[in-house]
């Protein structure tokens, strides 16, 4: 059977993920922080470049930092497409604010090449406002997506270049649209699940208000590095959500897990995260970024040989797609630091008892001990730190 390896880095608080397919075909999924990239995806894309592989496709799921901030990096130093100095990037998948958002028909209206000084006073009042507001970096970044969407443009590298529109959206309308709505990359048939038109429409909808609320009902837009740092700030009022509630698994009493959780929603931005299915060679997985599956569970399978859980162990976004789906291994991306909170005893919980065969953790958790003392009795598996999965 061709080979299927997923190596699960540890990404600090972020996501970084690299199936490696039958040579020469690699797919990345998000790159984590710039630590990410430097201590743990580097080498690997260095030893399998020497090996003669290339990344035949690379999705940021987001523009979250904990996605996009290691492609930066990487592209970065990659440079031109055609002479790659690290390894080389066949297509690259993202959803940024100027590739997705301004395009659409809400924001075309208002595109202007040049600011009246009138206008251009106004941007920069409001920005030293914003930025004394936020003098923090925060999470979200429009400056690295903008930063990304100019390294693909300068070097040359295919943005969305297999999906309709340049846009990575979901065609399908119902489950069983979704074989004839897949895209073909490396031997792989990839199903975009997430986001569809109405989570895109939520995210243009947010944006605008903030606009509005900042600039009033005539604002216009002009592709320039200010307004750059001016979405960057608005977007950090969307916080990531968090649950409320410290994690405390003092008990190995799995039930007593169940509704311990707040239940916090997503956001805009994490609900239109990129979703995808990806079908090789009989092995079926699925990779959910940030989403809410509430949003996509309709088109979901029953059946996974992988998972990789929505949002570092928030239950929220993950209880339909545990009510709907069984997976013999289920990835949590975490490490108990930025995202303390996480991952959530509940979910753990939901986990189990959705039947899966092996939980992956890419760190050590506050649960390990718990969970080690309960694979016996239900009949599972758990792994923690850096791991490579054969299926």
């Amino acid at each position: 059977m061709e080979k299927c390896i997923v190596h699960f880095l540890p990404a600090m608080a972020g996501d970084c993920i690299l199936i490696e397919l039958e040579h020469p075909d690699c797919i990345l999924i998000d790159c984590g922080y710039k630590t990410t990239y430097n201590t743990e995806l580097r080498p690997l894309l260095l030893r399998l470049n020497a090996e003669g592989y290339r990344i035949s496709l690379m999705i940021i799921s987001d523009i979250d930092r904990d996605h996009i901030e290691g492609a930066v990096h990487f592209l970065r130093e990659n440079g031109d497409a055609e002479i790659p100095a690290i390894i080389p990037v066949d297509e690259i998948w993202i959803n940024g604010f100027f590739n997705t958002l301004f395009p659409r028909l809400e924001f075309k209206h208002r595109e202007i090449d040049e600011l009246s000084l009138e206008e251009r006073k106004m941007l920069s009042d409001k920005l030293k406002s914003l930025k004394m507001s936020f003098p923090d970096e925060g999470y979200i970044s429009a400056a690295q997506c903008k930063a990304l969407e100019r390294l693909c443009v300068q070097n040359g590298y295919r943005v969305n270049c297999s999906c309709p529109d340049r846009i990575v959206k979901r065609s399908a309308m119902r489950y069983s649209e979704v074989a004839t709505n897949r895209i073909s990359i490396a031997g792989c048939q990839i199903a975009i699940l997430n986001p569809g038109e109405p989570q895109l429409e939520a995210l243009s909808r947010e944006l605008d208000r903030e606009m509005i609320r900042w600039f009033g009902r005539d604002y216009k837009i002009q592709q320039s590095d200010e307004f750059t740092q001016l979405f960057e700030l608005l977007m950090e009022l969307y916080e990531e959500p968090t649950s409320s509630e410290p994690i405390m698994a003092m008990s190995a009493n799995l039930k007593s897990w169940l509704g311990t959780s707040s239940l916090t929603p997503m956001n805009a931005v994490n609900r239109s995260s990129i979703v995808v299915e990806i079908i090789y060679h009989g092995r079926n997985m699925l990779f959910t970024g940030d989403g809410e599956s509430a949003d996509w569970v309709e088109f979901l399978a029953p059946i996974y040989d992988l998972i990789k859980i929505s949002h570092h162990g928030s239950t929220k976004p993950n209880i339909k797609l545990l009510e709907k789906c069984k997976a013999k291994h289920l990835l949590v991306s975490t490490n108990g630091g930025a995202y303390d909170r996480y991952p959530e005893n509940e979910l753990l919980a939901r986990m189990i008892f959705s039947g899966t065969e092996r939980l992956h953790f890419n760190y050590d958790i506050g649960q390990k001990q718990q969970l080690m003392a309960l694979q016996d009795g239900y009949g599972f598996s758990v792994n923690f730190g850096k791991q490579t999965i054969i299926l």
